[in-house]
């Protein structure tokens, strides 16, 4: 299973003017790797993570799926692709928040499972995210780096084969944060899907098996993982700054 990308543009118009988002863009996405997107705000990065989960449509060039020509779908066809094969991770986890965290993560396991099968499944995946004494809080009696945790089950409820992750550690602390990559390296590992995580945080990068750099809605260059590049975002993550003395 891959995602190719050719040629990718995306333009918006205000009035008259048209507004360029993506300037042909270009990529290969394989199975079970795990792509960080950087670059900074206005590059570009969310436009292409909605145009990737069929949110939006390009302005022109080619998304191919698993075989499947994207580009030529229908309506109603793009909504049954986002609903088959694409798991949504916010920044601001978007829960119901007069659901539990159970009954969240079921409201998306049962548009692909039957009602005893998502129910079993929604606690095998609270237990994977280490919620397994949660289950039945409201979002507001969970912190936020547990509400993302719900987020982050309620993707996986309907075994997506494409992760979309948009700056999902840009509201919590620094620790949390440490835990919930923790947690996508581990998702990676045990589902083998494409997970592609926007940022714009240098460090986070390091974990990613490639990096894609956005500017200016382009594509102007790429990263390979590097272990001892890790090794130094862990212990950056791990390490108290120092405060100098005034």
């Amino acid at each position: 299973m891959s995602y190719n990308i050719t040629e990718l543009t995306k333009e918006y118009s205000m009035g008259e003017l048209k507004v360029p988002a993506l300037k042909g863009v270009t990529l290969e996405l394989a199975q079970g790797e795990f792509i960080a997107v950087l670059g900074p705000s206005g590059s570009g990065k969310t436009t292409l993570l909605n145009i990737l989960g069929g949110i939006d449509r390009p302005t022109s060039g080619k998304l191919i799926f698993d075989g499947v020509d994207l580009t030529g779908l229908k309506e109603k066809e793009l909504t049954q692709f986002r609903r088959l094969n694409v798991g949504f991770i916010f920044q601001f986890y978007n829960l119901v928040p007069s659901l539990t965290a159970f009954e969240n993560v079921e409201l998306t396991a049962r548009l692909t499972n039957p009602i005893k099968e998502a129910r079993q499944k929604v606690k095998l995946l609270l237990t994977e995210v280490g919620l397994q004494d949660q289950m039945m809080k409201f979002p507001g009696q969970l912190s936020g780096g547990e509400q993302q945790r719900v987020s982050i089950a309620r993707a996986l409820a309907k075994n997506p084969k494409i992760l979309l992750a948009d700056e999902p550690t840009g509201s919590i602390d620094s620790i949390t944060t440490g835990k919930i990559l923790r947690l996508f390296q581990k998702i990676n590992q045990d589902f083998d899907m494409i997970i592609v995580f926007v940022t714009h945080n240098v460090g986070i990068s390091y974990l990613a098996d490639r990096t894609i750099y956005l500017r200016d809605g382009q594509l102007f260059g790429t990263s390979s993982y590097d272990p001892l590049k890790e090794k130094e975002f862990w212990t950056q993550l791990t390490t108290p700054p120092v405060i100098d003395e005034i």
